[in-house]
């Protein structure tokens, strides 16, 4: 008896998720990806001036992240993310500041570490404590998705700095989205299973290589493995419905692919726009499709002629630049030669029509401002990649258009982090999306069974809090 065939449209992080699972179950599996290196907007594109892999702009993970752990143990990378028990805040008067455990349980475990942080003042501080046990005690509720969490920190009596400084940044870096524009349960989710449940959960993990050498190596090297593959610099240009069926997809070269089963790993602008109009005018999981937006973000990459003194990640408040990452001590480059870092600035809205230059000039001031050494340091070269389709919105009833992974097509599945996962748009949201559109597959194949990773148990006084 042939084995089954599957044919993943999209290699991104969600393309790769759902690519696993099922080359381990005894499909064979093909995956197409236009770009040339796998992992999608978590990726690296290759630098045409020196071939070098580049990021297209800086992802990290966290503990709480567990299908993303899981999918990297299975490429057996996980070991190339640097996960980091400190997070650094430094503000624009110079008051720099720590994120870190202390050992008391959770949600107190990064308490000590909270009541020295120099940015906020007292009242700050106790109304952000009051928030986050009323995080905690909040339950999952239809209204939380209905309200923004702007609207919600107003009504729990959040103080100007306390947003500027301590729930905005970690939001708009974790939704890529400002906060008038973010929904409470997706707020919640992040500090929740982030912060508070689990005293590792805020660890945050740094790749310590280029992401698309996470991503695009190991998975060629895991599908041949099992007999199943993956193309690059393949375009899936049009899908072929018989019926209630995809028939066939074809390539831009002209290719025409046939499976038993199809996943798109897309973007949902870039589905709708494969299949046929006359499969997608008026059926609700698709017409939804076209309500949803995406937040753009930005990435910009710098490098300076002497060695300069910054964290491996570093938040900077108070200003447009939100990170900086050192990615020559979290790549382990010479440090002799120079510095190269590279700064993000996520829901970049107010940015989309800035020139590169003055883009470059802004973060530059930023990046001079916060780091005392690179004052006089010379920048050599730059680099500013630009998503402007980025991440989804997630806005306010969002939740309610966010499809299942089953499609309305028998034989197509549907994964992507836009996909309903109950996450904001992350990289974890992408994993869990891929698993479990291969659930779903290996259903439709009578080969049912489930893919679930184990979440990071709830410790402490944090489950006394949820269960109140």
């Amino acid at each position: 008896m042939s084995k089954k065939s599957v044919a993943i449209i999209g290699g991104g992080v969600a393309g790769i998720a759902a690519a696993l699972p099922l080359a381990d179950a005894g499909f064979d599996v093909t995956l197409y990806e236009k770009r040339p290196l796998l992992g999608g907007r978590a990726s690296s594109y290759i630098d045409p001036h020196t071939g070098e892999r580049l990021d297209e702009c800086q992802h990290g993970t966290m503990r709480c992240c567990v299908y993303l752990a899981d999918l990297l143990e299975k490429l057996g990378v996980h070991d190339q993310i640097d996960y980091h028990d400190v997070l650094a805040f430094l503000d624009s008067a110079g008051n720099y500041s720590e994120i870190k455990g202390c050992g008391l349980p959770a949600p107190l475990h990064t308490s000590l570490s909270f009541l020295a942080f120099k940015s906020l003042g007292l009242r700050d501080k106790i109304g952000i404590a009051y928030a986050m046990i009323a995080m905690l005690r909040a339950g999952k509720r239809p209204e939380h998705h209905q309200e923004t969490i702007a609207a919600w920190f107003q009504r729990h009596g959040q103080t100007p700095r306390a947003i500027q400084r301590f729930w905005r940044p970690i939001l708009i870096s974790a939704c890529n989205e400002e906060l008038e524009r973010t929904a409470c349960a997706y707020a919640f989710k992040i500090f929740v299973e982030g912060f508070l449940c689990h005293p590792r959960a805020f660890h945050f993990g740094v790749p310590k290589v280029p992401l698309g050498s996470l991503y695009t190596e190991p998975t060629l090297a895991y599908l041949e493995k099992r007999g199943s593959g993956a193309f690059t610099r393949a375009i899936v240009d049009s899908v072929e419905v018989e019926g209630n069926r995809i028939a066939s997809i074809t390539l831009q070269n002209g290719a025409v692919v046939t499976a038993d089963y199809y996943v798109s790993a897309l973007q949902f602008d870039l589905l709708l726009k494969i299949l046929p109009a006359s499969v997608t005018e008026g059926v609700s999981y698709f017409e939804n499709l076209k309500k949803m937006e995406l937040s753009p973000l930005a990435g910009i990459h710098l490098w300076f002629d002497r060695p300069i003194e910054c964290p491996p990640a570093l938040a900077l408040l108070d200003r447009e630049t939100e990170w900086i990452f050192n990615k020559t001590k979290t790549w382990s480059l010479p440090q002799g030669a120079g510095t190269y870092l590279s700064m993000v600035i996520s829901a970049s809205h107010r940015f989309a029509k800035t020139p590169k230059e003055e883009l470059l000039r802004i973060v530059l001031a930023d990046v001079r401002a916060a780091l005392p050494t690179a004052r006089e340091a010379n920048v050599v070269r730059s680099q500013v990649v630009r998503w402007p389709k980025g991440t989804l919105v997630p806005a306010p009833g969002v939740d309610a258009l966010r499809p299942s992974q089953r499609s309305p097509l028998s034989n197509l599945f549907v994964a992507g982090e836009w996909t309903d996962t109950g996450w904001p748009s992350t990289m974890e949201s992408a994993a869990r999306s891929g698993y479990r559109a291969a659930e779903y597959v290996l259903e439709a194949a009578g080969a049912a069974r489930s893919l679930a990773v184990a979440e990071l148990p709830v410790t402490g006084l944090a489950r006394w809090l949820l269960r109140r």
